[in-house]
């Protein structure tokens, strides 16, 4: 169906008369006749029957008017939407792993939004790294940030961020006034250790190996947050990667220096495909900002 001859033949339909539906939309009066004509044909019925000098819809242009608003108006806001999309609008699906999305995700969205003109809204998704690059290779996701995995050439994955290994402690920890220290100095004070059911054990364990084994834990907990919470209280230290909430005024993070350890998180779209005004400022954004 021709959309602008169902625009004309609503104004039509208004007016009921040719002359002024013709002086409203701009065109001669043949013009909108043969739109009209156009369109009954097109329908196969009748949608006006004249009256004298002047015109009446039939029972299926009254059909047609009534569908034919929702139409305009569907037609009219899927324009509009995607002008938006074009001028840098529409909405950006963001997924992370929680380290990210615990803060750095969201700073980069806001620090985004001042320094940018984009009037696009996000959405903020929190994953394991395997279902994000499922998400994004399904188009669930726009972006994903993620640890690193066996890419396909589909996907195009740029570094993002590195993160190294700490131990944190109370202000008061014998060991708070170094600047770095060995995994293997951290085994004569007592351990706040990551549970086996948390998703870092494995890597602590790997970690660990590398220095003889795990120590005898003080206490085991499953969230990063609450063995945070517990250090900062003088409960003992905790080695675990560099997570968001390490950042907090009453803990102290050293770093370990050895054995050397890294994990590179890494930021993923789908390569070849589509790319909004919007996905690709906040790419380049988000690359340009890469802490490594």
């Amino acid at each position: 169906m021709n959309l602008e001859h169902l625009r004309y033949f609503l104004v039509l339909s208004k007016y009921e008369h040719y002359g002024r539906a013709a002086e409203e939309l701009c065109i001669s009066q043949p013009g909108l006749s043969h739109a009209v004509t156009a369109l009954e044909t097109e329908l196969g019925v009748r949608l006006f029957l004249k009256t004298g000098r002047n015109i009446k819809l039939t029972q299926y242009g009254e059909i047609l008017r009534q569908e034919g608003d929702k139409i305009i108006n569907l037609a009219d806001r899927c324009e509009n939407l995607f002008f938006r999309i074009q001028s840098g609008g529409g909405t950006l699906r963001l997924a992370g792993v929680i380290n990210l999305m615990g803060g750095t995700i969201p700073e980069l969205v806001r620090d985004f939004r001042k320094e940018e003109d984009f009037p696009g809204e996000f959405q903020f998704y929190t994953e394991a790294t395997q279902k994000i690059i499922e998400g994004v290779r399904d188009g669930k996701y726009d972006i994903g940030y993620c640890s690193r995995s066996d890419w396909k050439n589909d996907i195009e994955a740029v570094p993002f961020q590195r993160q190294d290994m700490v131990a944190v402690m109370d202000p008061g920890h014998p060991l708070a006034k170094r600047n770095g220290i060995t995994l293997k100095e951290t085994f004569s004070y007592p351990q706040i250790q990551f549970s086996d059911s948390s998703a870092l054990y494995p890597v602590l364990k790997e970690f660990f190996a590398l220095a003889g084994g795990i120590p005898e834990a003080a206490y085991r907990v499953d969230r990063d947050e609450v063995i945070t919470g517990m250090a900062s209280c003088g409960f003992g230290l905790a080695v675990m990667p560099r997570l968001p909430s390490v950042y907090r005024p009453d803990l102290v993070t050293v770093p370990i220096t050895s054995p050397s350890w890294e994990n590179i998180f890494y930021m993923i779209r789908r390569k070849e495909n589509f790319c909004t005004a919007l996905e690709q400022s906040f790419f380049q954004y988000c690359r340009d900002q890469a802490a490594l």
